[in-house]
């Protein structure tokens, strides 16, 4: 049940992000300064913390860099695409 609420609330988040994307310029002059900014900022958070739900306990041992991390929550891809890229990307760092 989680699984399915959190890709769920992840489309939502990607959607926002689209929307955030496509419409912001166009908001600006409608919002106070910097709110636009912040809405985003908020959206990319979330989905850090979806991301951390979809991969788990194991979120924090990952050791995935930090920028990896920050680059995948941007990213207008489902959280659990984005999981498996990160896992994939630290079980290939450990390999080396």
């Amino acid at each position: 049940m989680h699984e399915t609420a959190i890709l769920e609330i992840d489309q939502a988040a990607l959607a926002m992000a689209q929307a955030l994307a496509t419409y912001g310029e166009e908001m600006k002059p409608l919002l106070d300064p910097g709110h636009l900014e912040a809405l985003y900022a908020q959206v990319v958070n979330l989905r850090r913390v979806l991301l951390g739900l979809e991969m788990g306990i194991l979120y924090q041992d990952w050791q995935a860099p930090e920028e990896l991390l920050q680059q995948a929550s941007r990213e207008l891809l489902p959280v659990d695409k984005v999981a498996t890229r990160i896992r994939n990307a630290a079980s290939q760092g450990s390999n080396e």
